[in-house]
């Protein structure tokens, strides 16, 4: 009984037409996930789900059970001997996609200078994809620390651009190093990648009797104008917005709509122009408006019962954290199937010039 079992499993495994069965499935869910799904949903729905890499490990099995048993007892030559390991490689390419998938991680995490996030906290993150079997808190141990942004950094007379100067890591296991286009930093297994910048201002809120009752930095988006300049204000990644003033722990009393315009002469100088509404419960809806008007940097304006001034100028930094931990598997594959490929080449070649 046994034996039958294991004969038609093996009968299965072997078969052309699952391969064919399972080589258009894979093809249409891909097609589906590229053309058709936004990236996060096709990644969790697809890309990274339990039956798509399933099917995927069925095909690696589908392949080795069709190609190695009908060699098995053939004499090795170097025609042969490529074709054996470029299906091994094959077969350790989508290994590697599978293993990738399922402990992937993919991260967006913006600081203001001075500031330090906790890697293992979901909430330091703008955005966060990862694998079904990627553990959070166990992988991204330590804190990222962004202690500076250099307008113009030089590397060897050369102009990089702008850099991040960043920290990582926790105690005495500690990565320090700077981050611009073309170099990123390694850290347990991840990789920091520079992505955006931009202005972070200090907005405080008085009171009547010039007494401070919050403060925070609110990073500013940055939007290309048609004149080639920059607006830089509240907002969202698409659209210049107001924002709840102040936030947590205290609540809001206005909705400020900030927009800087920065003094090319004087590093992080410049005005403010503000527009404050009164807060409305209303998650989209401003309430009366009580102030309009521009500002040095620390001078106070007066809105209702309170003041507002903009004290600091400091830069943001949004860097992208990616573990990938499949990828040097799938690198060394392409390697050894190109191997594999100029092994049988040559072999023939050699072949057909002798005979």
């Amino acid at each position: 009984m046994a034996r039958l079992i294991f004969g038609k499993l093996l009968a299965f495994l072997r078969s052309s037409l699952l391969a064919l069965s399972l080589l258009i499935v894979v093809l249409i869910a891909c097609l589906v996930g590229v053309m058709f799904l936004p990236e996060q949903v096709a990644m969790k729905v697809i890309f990274a789900s339990l039956w798509f890499n399933g099917l995927l490990a069925l095909l690696v099995l589908n392949i080795a059970f069709c190609f190695f048993p009908r060699i098995w007892h053939r004499k090795v030559t170097a025609v042969s001997l490529g074709l054996i390991i470029f299906h091994l490689s094959f077969i350790l390419l989508f290994v590697g996609i599978v293993y990738d998938s399922l402990f992937y991680f993919r991260g967006t995490i913006r600081l203001t200078e001075g500031e330090t996030l906790d890697l293992g906290n979901p909430q330091s993150y703008d955005r966060i994809e990862l694998g079904r079997f990627f553990k959070l808190e166990a992988k991204l141990k330590g804190q990222v620390a962004f202690h500076k942004l250099l307008t113009r950094y030089m590397v060897d007379g050369k102009n990089k651009g702008v850099a991040n100067e960043v920290s990582i890591g926790d105690g005495s296991n500690v990565v320090q190093g700077i981050v611009y286009t073309t170099r990123h930093l390694k850290y347990n297994g991840l990789k920091f990648y520079r992505k955006v910048d931009g202005f972070s201002p200090l907005f405080i809120l008085w009171d009547s009797e010039g007494r401070e009752l919050y403060g925070a930095y609110s990073p500013l988006q940055s939007f290309k104008q048609k004149d080639d300049k920059y607006l830089y204000t509240t907002g969202t990644a698409n659209a210049p917005d107001s924002i709840p003033f102040p936030q947590e722990p205290m609540n809001p009393v206005f909705r400020i709509q900030t927009i800087y315009d920065p003094n090319l002469k004087i590093a992080k100088g410049g005005d403010v122009t503000f527009r404050v509404w009164r807060f409305s419960e209303h998650h989209s809806e401003k309430g009366e408006e009580i102030f309009s008007g521009r500002a040095a940097t620390g001078e106070k304006v007066k809105a209702g019962d309170y003041y507002l001034s903009m004290n600091e100028v400091r830069y943001w930094a949004s860097m992208d954290i990616r573990c990938n931990p499949g990828l040097p598997l799938i690198l060394t594959s392409l390697w050894i199937g190109l191997g594999g490929i100029i092994l049988t080449t040559v072999a023939r070649l050699i072949n057909n010039k002798m005979g």
